[in-house]
């Protein structure tokens, strides 16, 4: 069974804590609750995409979502 996607605020904070604020990602991963593979996990994805901080003003969740996930992207996740 896959695992559930963390909301797409907490990955808005990961990039934000990561490049904003320049926290380690074990440093992300007690701040925000999740696991350290999650936060490398979103930054991994977030640099495929060659998306920094602060992401563009147009990219709300829906959009960023569906540049991170494609066709994965699960409705009310």
């Amino acid at each position: 069974m896959p695992t559930k996607r963390i909301p797409m605020h907490k990955i808005r904070d990961v990039l934000r804590l990561h490049h904003e604020a320049g926290l380690s990602q074990n440093r992300i991963a007690l701040a925000l609750g999740i696991s350290k593979g999650a936060v490398a996990k979103y930054l991994s994805l977030t640099r495929a995409q060659k998306l920094t901080w602060p992401l563009p003003e147009n990219m709300d969740d829906g959009a960023l979502e569906r540049l991170l996930f494609g066709d994965m992207v699960i409705s009310g996740v």
